[in-house]
C-alpha cells in the first residue's frame, strides 16, 4: 500500500529481483475506461491484438479477471472488426447445381479486354453448363442493347433458348432492356448475390482460362487479341473433360470434334451412305453420352462439397441480427489497403436460404439488397456487461 493505493508485486519470469515491478490494482469502476485507452488511445494502443494490450496494461494494472475484461473488450471493439473482420469468417456449405439437360442453363458474364483499333474493348462470354461449350463475342461496349444482340445472334438463334441464364448483378444484366428481352424467350433470370462471383463459376473460371490462353499466343502485340479467339474456343471445344473425358463437342453433337491434329493422323474413310435410321441413332449415342456426362458430374460435384464443407463454418443468423458486410469496393482517390473492408451497422430483413440473406442499412440511405452469408459478421454488442472484476467478487 502506497498512498493509500493497493500494488501488487509481478515478478519477472527470469525470476530475478532487480526486475520486479509494482502493478496497480485497478478498481472495478476504472476498468472500462482504462481497457479503452489502452486498447484504443493513438500512440499508446492503436487497436493492436488482445496479447500486446494485455501486456502493455499488465507492466501498469492488475485487477482479477484482467485477461477476460480486455479478451471481452477487443472481441467488441467495432473499429477493429471493420478493418480487421471477424477472428473466424463464415463460410456457408456448398450449393451443388443439378446440371441435367443441355441448354438448360447458361452462365453470362463480360470481362475487361484491351482496346483493338476497331474499338472492341469487351468480351461476352457465355458457357452452357451441362457441355461447358463457350462462346464468346467481342463488343465495343457493354449496354444492354448490346449484350442482348450479341445473346441473340450467338447463342439464342444458333443453340435455342435455354431454360435459363446465370449473371452477376451488372447493371446491363439488371436493366428493363434485358429483363423484357428474357420474357420475350421465356428465358428463366438467374443472378448471384453481391460481390460472390463464385457462383457463377463456370464463366469467371473459362474467363481466367481465356486469358491465360490469350496471353501466351498474343505476345506482345495485344490488340489483335479477338483474331485468336476463334482457335482458343475450337481447342477448349475438342479437348475432353477431366470428369466425365467427353469434349463439349462430343456433349454437344455426338461425336468427336475433327480437329488437324486428329487429320494428320490419316485421311478419315469414306462416310456410309446415311441409314434411314440415322436421327434415332444419334439421339441413341447422345442420350448415352448424356447419361455417362450426368452421372460423372454428380459424383465430382459430390466430392467436391465434401471437401469444402469440412471447414463449412455458418454463425446462425436471425432476422434482426444487426451484421457487418464485408465490401471490397471502393471511392475515388482511396486506397483498399487504407479502408475498413466491413461497412454497417445493417441488420437482417430476411433469411432467403442458409447461403444468403436480405439486408437493410440501419443509417441512411438505407439500401436494401441481398448478400451471401460469407460477407456478414454479427455486429458488436456495445452495451456495458458487469466485467469479470465484478463477477468475480459477487461469487465470492
Amino acid at each position: 500500500m502506497e498512498e493509500k493505493l493497493l500494488y501488487r508485486r509481478h515478478e519477472h519470469p527470469s525470476g530475478q529481483p532487480e526486475k520486479e515491478r509494482l502493478q496497480l490494482i485497478l478498481p472495478e469502476k476504472y476498468v472500462k475506461n482504462t481497457i479503452k485507452y489502452y486498447h484504443s488511445q493513438m500512440g499508446e494502443g492503436n487497436h493492436f491484438g488482445i496479447t500486446k494490450t494485455l501486456g502493455h496494461l499488465s507492466r501498469f494494472f492488475w485487477w482479477p479477471g484482467i485477461s477476460t475484461d480486455v479478451s471481452a473488450h477487443i472481441v467488441r471493439c467495432e473499429t477493429c472488426l471493420k478493418f480487421k473482420g471477424p477472428i473466424r469468417k463464415n463460410r456457408a456449405p456448398l450449393k451443388i447445381f443439378q446440371d441435367g439437360v443441355l441448354h438448360g442453363r447458361w452462365h453470362v458474364d463480360v470481362c475487361d479486354m484491351p482496346v483493338t483499333k476497331e474499338g472492341y474493348r469487351y468480351l461476352l462470354v457465355a458457357v452452357e453448363a451441362f457441355s461447358g461449350w463457350p462462346v464468346m463475342v467481342p463488343m465495343k461496349n457493354q449496354s444492354a442493347e448490346t449484350i442482348a444482340r450479341a445473346l441473340i445472334s450467338d447463342v439464342f438463334s444458333v443453340y435455342g433458348a435455354p431454360i435459363s441464364i446465370l449473371t452477376d448483378q451488372g447493371r446491363a444484366f439488371d436493366s428493363e432492356l434485358f429483363k423484357e428481352i428474357m420474357d420475350l424467350y421465356h428465358i428463366r433470370k438467374l443472378r448471384t448475390s453481391g460481390c460472390h462471383p463464385s457462383a457463377n463459376g463456370k464463366a469467371e473460371r473459362w474467363i481466367r482460362t481465356l486469358k491465360k490462353n490469350l496471353a501466351m499466343l498474343v505476345g506482345k502485340i495485344q490488340h489483335n487479341w479477338p483474331d485468336y479467339i476463334p482457335f482458343v474456343a475450337q481447342a477448349y471445344r475438342s479437348l475432353p473433360h477431366t470428369s466425365h473425358k467427353f469434349s463439349p463437342y462430343e456433349v454437344m453433337f455426338g461425336a468427336p470434334m475433327r480437329t488437324p491434329s486428329t487429320l494428320s493422323q490419316g485421311i478419315p474413310p469414306e462416310v456410309p451412305q446415311m441409314r434411314r435410321d440415322y436421327p434415332y441413332a444419334v439421339r441413341e449415342v447422345l442420350a448415352e453420352i448424356h447419361e455417362t456426362v450426368r452421372s460423372m458430374n454428380l459424383q465430382a460435384a459430390t466430392k467436391m462439397k465434401s471437401y469444402y464443407d469440412r471447414t463449412a463454418m455458418v454463425q446462425p443468423f436471425v432476422a434482426g441480427d444487426k451484421v457487418l458486410l464485408y465490401r471490397r469496393q471502393r471511392k475515388s482517390g482511396e486506397s483498399l489497403k487504407l479502408k475498413a473492408l466491413w461497412e454497417g451497422p445493417f441488420v437482417i430483413i430476411t433469411i432467403i436460404n442458409d447461403c444468403n440473406a436480405r439486408i437493410e442499412r440501419i443509417d441512411p440511405p438505407k439500401d436494401r439488397m441481398i448478400v451471401h452469408m460469407d460477407r456478414l459478421a454479427l455486429y458488436p454488442r456495445t452495451e456495458d456487461s458487469e466485467g469479470a472484476w465484478l463477477n468475480l467478487v459477487l461469487s465470492e
